[in-house]
């Protein structure tokens, strides 16, 4: 799935955003929360009807998303993936500021990806009624119709503000995104 590779770049250039080099965290408690919802790409594999092997499994599974970037950078830090439809990448940021206050986690990387890769998931919410009929987002506003499906990757990098452990204490984000 592409939204592998995508969120794995986007942690990368967030950490260097934050002014560290990627390795400075190996083997470091570093947890990697992500927001993900859709399986577009599993869609179309499924509908490709190619000859299946564990590479598929592992490179379409959204618990495999974190797992990936924590393997790859050498984190020790909790790795999890988080489907709660859109709130995905918000309940993603929660647990990663959780997990620092915790002491789970020394810092941590949190965000999402989505990414429009089929038709699928448009056309059924379309026949739920669940999209715009106009085409806008008016969130929490009397003429809301619906919601408007977009798509892109972000990553924030947590971490204290201080290390003084005291009741109030702060944690501190350097945020980055993009939009695909």
């Amino acid at each position: 799935d592409p939204q592998h590779r995508l969120f794995l770049q986007e942690v990368w250039r967030c950490i260097e955003d934050a002014g560290y080099a990627p390795s400075e965290f190996s083997g470091r408690a570093v947890g990697v929360f992500v927001g993900a919802q859709f399986q577009d790409y599993q869609a179309l594999i499924d509908q490709s009807q190619m000859p299946l092997n564990g590479h598929v499994a592992t490179g379409n599974a959204h618990s495999m998303l974190p797992n990936r970037v924590s393997y790859i950078l050498n984190f020790s830090g909790p790795s999890e993936a988080i489907d709660t439809a859109c709130s995905s990448s918000l309940v993603a940021i929660h647990r990663a500021v959780n997990s620092i206050l915790s002491g789970e986690s020394e810092s941590a990387v949190a965000g999402g990806v989505s990414l429009a890769i089929s038709p699928l998931s448009n056309l059924l919410a379309a026949q739920m009624g669940a999209l715009s009929e106009d085409g806008r987002c008016k969130t929490f506003d009397k003429d809301a119709n619906g919601y408007v499906k977009g798509e892109g990757v972000g990553a924030i990098f947590l971490k204290r503000l201080s290390q003084a452990k005291k009741d109030g204490d702060s944690i501190y984000a350097v945020i980055k995104g993009s939009q695909v």
